[in-house]
């Protein structure tokens, strides 16, 4: 019988954190193809385009909202079942609070998981593919922000214009440094990733080691090699919608030549934390659906909950923020408002029982 009830609950709280995720993504769906909606009928990209790359942007979405969308589903379900009694009867015959919030918890784990794999696998090439239909809409150029890429290739620091592909550049000025003395610059309409070195083409070399400056030209130079096709693939997008297995690689790849990693340290994080984060959320619906028994009606509380989600989805993205500009330590900016929410949730729960 109590394995019925664990399963029943369980089952609920899934489909109304579920549905809870439907209803934000299509909205999320709405508001950002009408953004999209201005870049249509620029070079090839058309309606279709738009529709495809909103619809493979929801995936990420999606995962961002998780943790919010799955209180927000709780809620509503939980609601539900304290709105016809039965979270009554389930304490009448021999549920503890205690009990039916091991079973919301089990739910959330389920959807943690799942959260997690989204994030990891599904998200990440489904924003490449969405930036690949753009570009080619765009005639094949892959956006960089406006004033270029900027990387490092062991005693090389690179100026990229446009990266055509993860292993073509466009417009690449290289600076070679030595003992903190800069040595030559390399100037190339293009560079490409040929036998472990990039072979730039049609070369101005200004040699700057000796006085008088001499600027020669060549048809072919090659340089470098540390800079991987992979890592450029990294370099384009967001560190957000990296998996975590990139954004490890991309760490090791900043330390190794002495770049800041706080920004990609941090998109870590906050991959390994949106996953507790939406147990967390969970466990937090059940104070606020039998706190409504005693007190305001569920429709009150749901509301407050959806309050307590955007507060967190806030204060997530302002922790960020903060950190990044005042040298917050990644880990806690990550997960400072998971245990604080947590805590939340845990001192609520002893409050009904």
């Amino acid at each position: 019988m109590m394995k019925r009830l664990d399963r029943y609950i369980a089952i609920t709280v899934l489909g109304g954190a579920l549905m809870g995720l439907v209803v934000i993504v299509s909205l999320s769906f709405v508001f950002e193809f009408i953004d999209e909606a201005d870049d249509i009928g620029r070079g090839d990209y058309d309606f279709a385009s738009a529709m495809l790359v909103v619809a493979l942007s929801m995936v990420q979405r999606a995962y961002e909202a998780f943790p919010m969308a799955t209180l927000i589903g709780a809620l509503v379900s939980l609601g539900a079942l304290a709105a016809r009694s039965e979270l009554v009867v389930m304490r009448a015959v021999g549920r503890s609070v205690g009990q039916i919030a091991r079973a919301v918890v089990i739910a959330g784990i389920g959807l943690g998981i799942l959260a997690g794999l989204l994030g990891e696998f599904v998200a990440p090439p489904a924003n490449q593919l969405a930036q690949a239909v753009r570009a080619e809409a765009a005639g094949g150029r892959i956006g960089t922000a406006a004033g270029g890429l900027w990387a490092r290739d062991g005693d090389y620091r690179l100026r990229i214009d446009r990266v055509v592909r993860s292993d073509l550049l466009a417009g690449v000025r290289a600076y070679e440094v030595r003992d903190d003395r800069l040595i030559r610059i390399l100037t190339a309409p293009r560079a490409r990733f040929v036998d472990s070195q990039w072979r730039l083409s049609d070369v101005t070399v200004t040699a700057l080691a000796d006085f008088p400056v001499e600027v020669e030209s060549r048809d072919r130079l090659v340089m470098g090699g540390q800079l991987q096709p992979a890592t450029l693939e990294v370099v384009v997008q967001e560190a957000q919608t990296l998996p975590g297995r990139e954004l490890l690689r991309y760490i090791d790849y900043l330390e190794a030549n002495d770049l800041q990693s706080d920004r990609y340290r941090l998109a870590l994080w906050v991959k390994i934390a949106t996953p507790l984060a939406t147990v967390v959320m969970l466990l937090l619906s059940v104070p606020l659906v039998f706190g409504s028994q005693r007190s305001t009606g569920v429709g009150q509380q749901i509301f407050l909950g959806v309050l307590i989600g955007l507060a967190f989805f806030l204060l997530n993205r302002f922790l960020g923020n903060a950190g990044l500009v005042y040298g917050l330590p990644p880990a806690f900016s990550a997960l400072a408002p998971t245990v604080g929410f947590l805590l939340l949730a845990l001192v609520a729960l002893r409050r009904i029982r």
